[in-house]
């Protein structure tokens, strides 16, 4: 099997990424702060490796300004409701993901205003399309940085610069682009992590950055194996936002992922792919990419032909895997004309090798021409 689709979830994972999941299930898989005997500490002690390893991958200062979550998806719900009053205005870019579209239109029942800022014919979302938006009620502004449908990249930067200076709080998306935003020069208040994307862990795992000063409230309340003898949750944290047991075991995975993604080479050979992704599937008559690719990301249209079917060829007649359809993104969709239709997306990852990428090329042609 020729694996494009790491959008969806990079494939394989990283033999330390196994190897780590296997032996905290096998030598010690005690609950992480619920208890004080060596097990659980070993697993608590597991978990907070994690949590500097990511530290360290954005630059954050304070490890416990990384909170774990089970995906991107709780992670930008978590940043969005925790921050987000009745009253209060909040802006997104017309190319979010179903996660933070569906997150904000939930609130506007509640009595928050969602403006939607239109991106451009590639999916581009311009500094001035967000911040000529803001009024003094703007609470929030989302921000995808590379797109999941076309892998165009936003200038999230500027916008947070702006933002910042305005007094509104920024949300990035980072689940197809971890490992490439640092804290400090893109001026981000929150990034939402995919632990199963970019950072090559398990299912199941990711996180949200919040920054130094920034108060949310929770979303999920529960144990948390401190503070125990109050009716309300702890103000201390990461506790204040990880009620109940976190995936330890899958936590122990994203730490060797993050380490692998921060090992020399990785975000290179990435790049590299990407590029040759890009050149590859540009070259295939009858084909129209769509959308600036700036990471391994390639939304492909065929107007004579349908997405859905050659997905479903490629993967039976050449074993090849890529995903067809809205990608969970219909409002993308809609800004770069393909909701009708969808898209044929092809993603790369370390893992693929420039002869896997041209025999994928080259079965798209035999298909359609």
């Amino acid at each position: 099997m020729i694996y494009l689709d790491n959008a969806a979830t990079t494939f394989p994972k990283p033999q330390c990424v196994i190897n780590a999941v296997t032996e905290f299930m096998q030598n010690y898989g005690g609950n992480p702060g619920r208890g004080g005997h060596y097990l659980s500490r070993l697993s608590g002690e597991k978990v907070l490796e994690c949590r500097e390893e990511l530290a360290r991958l954005i630059g954050a200062d304070a490890p416990e300004r990384i909170i774990f979550t089970k995906n991107a998806t709780e992670a930008i719900n978590l940043a969005i409701k925790g921050t987000v009053s009745p009253g209060d205005e909040i802006i997104l870019s017309s190319m979010e993901h179903n996660s933070v579209l569906r997150s904000a239109v939930a609130l506007e029942k509640k009595g928050v205003s969602v403006k939607i800022a239109r991106a451009d014919s590639l999916g581009y979302v311009s500094e001035e399309s967000i911040t000529s938006l803001i009024t003094p009620k703007t609470r929030l502004i989302c921000i995808i940085h590379a797109s999941n449908v076309v892998g165009t990249v936003n200038p999230v930067e500027d916008i947070c610069k702006v933002a910042r200076d305005k007094g509104v709080l920024t949300l990035i998306d980072c689940a197809q682009s971890a490992g490439i935003l640092d804290v400090k020069s893109s001026c981000a208040d929150m990034l939402a992590f995919a632990g199963h994307k970019a950072l090559y862990g398990p299912f199941g795992t990711g996180a949200l950055y919040i920054r130094q000063g920034l108060t949310l409230n929770p979303i999920l309340e529960g144990g948390t194996g401190s503070l125990s003898e109050s009716a309300l949750m702890p103000d201390i944290l990461p506790d204040r936002f990880e009620a109940g047991t976190l995936n330890a075991c899958g936590i122990a995975g994203l730490c060797e992922g993050i380490k692998f993604v921060r090992s020399e080479g990785v975000m290179e050979k990435e790049l590299e792919n990407a590029k040759i992704l890009t050149e590859e599937l540009s070259a295939i008559k009858g084909a129209q990419i769509l959308g600036r690719p700036g990471v391994g990301v390639v939304g492909l249209l065929f107007p004579h032909y349908d997405c859905v079917e050659i997905s479903s060829r490629l993967d039976s007649e050449f074993l090849i895997a890529t995903r067809s359809g809205l990608h969970c993104a219909p409002m993308a969709h809609r800004t770069l004309g393909t909701v009708s239709k969808g898209l044929l997306r092809l993603s790369s990852g370390y893992f693929n090798t420039k002869e896997e990428i041209s025999r994928a090329a080259y079965a798209i042609e035999k298909i359609i021409n």
